[in-house]
């Protein structure tokens, strides 16, 4: 196990620093949560469901809890794994996925013909294969013998659902699970994504900062970088679908992502907008001129302000392959600070603005907090509860009383093993 997650590969042209071990960030979470719809059902129904799903799979079922302080999230543990799991004999068949494939699988994914890369010749249905990611990104597509690499990682043990002509052939891959992932070096359940209206897969941390926000009914709310909505959507089950929110993102794409999930939801409460966010203030309009809540906004338009920032994703647990570069990684904090002066134009006075990221470096965290105190003196920190992570790192503009009110999710996180994220709450003075 050890040696598999130093495997580690980066193919940039040059390396950055980080505050922790990248140890900690090739290896997958231990819990996997599901937010549940407390609109569409409860909690202990999706429990019910979850368990018996598992009770069907696994001999040994991984723990299934809840959490008090957040009524809507069911935990799932991980499944007890040997630790030495290793490849079986030398006579079984394999599949090569690519490192982005091969961190769903650790995170208890199927293969989806799409991400298959490579299938030895002779493969059968219903074979037992060895599963590996090619971190090199030298594995060609369709590629028929077995692909010999040092930079080759085992994932763990699949059943093949699609021969190697359902997935090369001249017409192109067909669509579904082309593996079925039996067991994973990672120990999280390979049960899919069991995202339906009743719940959906989500990471605690995105799940603690809507709670963070705290939404309240008929409200005017804005998500500046929305897609794909999962936060959205949160945001309006704990308004009860009642009052507004403007959800903006770049690219229509992306958008398209929101629609999905607000007509699965049946949400009437939420305005979607392909929008760039750092234009989203202007201070041409007032209360004459702009009656109607579109972008671009005038000032002091909303009661809260979701900023759920671009960043390097430096927290999004495992990473097998880094293709960050010091230049892309200083670009991040240009854009966040942007972000941050339109959103504290577009706050009304006592409102709240929840700022966070999924990376953990503290040139995207805390050092934006201590920039965003010093420029808006109209701003202050409120402690980010529910505080489910760490406090933040030390920093120069920050009090040890600051770092407090912050939280990240990181190495040091000893209750929750979770992705790295980070949680800032300010509040608008008022006037």
């Amino acid at each position: 196990m050890d040696s598999f997650f130093h495997h580690i590969y980066d193919d940039g042209d040059e390396i950055f620093q980080l505050e922790f071990d990248l140890t900690w960030l090739c290896t997958a979470p231990s819990i996997t949560t599901y937010r549940v719809n407390l609109l569409q059902t409860t909690t202990e129904c999706y429990k019910d469901y979850v368990e018996n799903l598992l009770k069907g799979r696994y001999k040994n079922s991984p723990k299934i809890y809840t959490l008090n302080d957040l009524p809507e999230v069911l935990c799932i543990g991980s499944v007890p794994t040997p630790e030495t799991l290793k490849p079986s004999v030398k006579e079984q068949r394999e599949i090569i996925v690519d490192g982005c494939c091969g961190a769903a699988v650790l995170r208890g994914a199927h293969i989806y013909a799409v991400g298959v890369l490579a299938m030895e010749s002779g493969t059968k249905l219903h074979d037992i294969v060895n599963v590996y990611a090619d971190l090199t990104g030298k594995c060609k597509k369709g590629t028929n013998i077995r692909f010999d690499s040092d930079k080759k990682v085992y994932l763990g043990q699949g059943r093949v659902l699609m021969q190697r002509y359902q997935l090369f052939g001249a017409s192109g891959a067909k669509t579904g699970i082309a593996v079925e992932m039996l067991n994973t070096v990672s120990g999280v359940p390979s049960i899919g994504d069991l995202s339906s209206a009743k719940a959906l897969l989500q990471n605690l941390p995105s799940i603690v900062c809507v709670r963070v926000l705290n939404p309240q009914k008929n409200e005017i709310i804005l998500d500046m970088c929305a897609a794909p909505g999962n936060k959205t959507t949160h945001i309006a089950e704990l308004m009860q679908d009642k009052g507004l929110i403007l959800a903006l993102d770049k690219t229509v794409n992306r958008i398209a992502l929101i629609e999905e999930k607000i007509k699965k939801y049946k949400f009437n409460s939420i305005n979607v907008y392909a929008y760039d966010a750092t234009k989203s203030f202007d201070g041409k309009l007032n209360s004459e001129t702009a009656n109607d809540i579109k972008p671009p906004f005038k000032a002091e338009t909303f009661d809260r302000i979701l900023l759920d920032a671009p960043c390097s994703g430096l927290g999004n647990r495992p990473i097998l392959v880094v293709k960050t570069t010091a230049k892309m990684l200083d670009s991040y904090p240009r854009i966040q600070r942007k972000l941050i002066n339109n959103a504290v134009a577009l706050l009304k006075p006592g409102g709240c603005l929840v700022y966070s990221t999924c990376s953990i470096t503290t040139s995207e965290n805390e050092e934006i907090v201590a920039w965003a105190l010093a420029q808006h003196s109209d701003l202050e920190l409120e402690e980010a509860v529910p505080i489910m992570g760490s406090r933040a790192l030390p920093c120069q503009g920050l009090t040890e009383g600051q770092r407090d009110m912050l939280q990240r999710f990181s190495p040091d996180t000893k209750k929750f093993d979770t992705v790295g994220f980070f949680i800032a709450k300010f509040v608008k003075k008022p006037i």
